[in-house]
């Protein structure tokens, strides 16, 4: 019931393609979260499709434009590796195309210089934590700082460098 109220009444195509606009004025969507946005407002799935169509023919919903968008949101985040990266696209729905176009363009030196900062990251929020040597607790989580992060395994001599990490206890 209370769902119910929540969805807006449209009319005419016209107003699912005037709602549309004001979602736009707020982010960018692409095709397939603008149509589901508006199919869950309540908009018939024919007048949703035809705002959709309006809105890319009009370059108003650019699927290129959305993936550089996201991935210059992303690129915002300083401590975030290739994976997390991955994700997020696949979250927001970029097409494949353009996720491998963007994933291209990411170079492995960039991945580098995050990984070091999120190492150093790490240790700044661990400094109480980590002294010498260090146990295995600590480099455990160091670890799992950066898988969470999407760095993958290769990253992990960022940690052994800057923790000095011994076998010996």
């Amino acid at each position: 019931m209370w769902k119910q109220s929540l969805k807006k009444k449209f009319e005419d195509e016209m107003q699912v393609y005037d709602y549309a606009l004001s979602l736009l004025s707020y982010r960018d969507y692409c095709a397939a979260d603008m149509k589901n946005k508006l199919l869950q407002k309540g908009a018939p799935a024919e007048y949703a499709a035809a705002a959709v169509r309006k809105l890319t023919e009009y370059g108003l919903i650019d699927e290129k434009r959305y993936a550089v968008r996201v991935y210059e949101a992303w690129l915002a985040k300083k401590y975030y590796g290739r994976r997390h990266l991955l994700a997020e696209m696949q979250r927001k729905h970029v097409p494949e195309q353009y996720m491998a176009e963007i994933l291209d363009s990411f170079s492995e030196q960039e991945e580098a210089e995050r990984a070091q900062a999120a190492c150093e990251l790490f240790m700044q929020r661990n400094a109480k934590k980590i002294q010498q040597p260090i146990d295995k607790k600590i480099y455990a989580a160091a670890v799992r700082f950066l898988g969470v992060r999407g760095f993958s395994t290769r990253y992990v001599h960022f940690i052994l460098g800057k923790l000095h990490f011994t076998d010996d206890m």
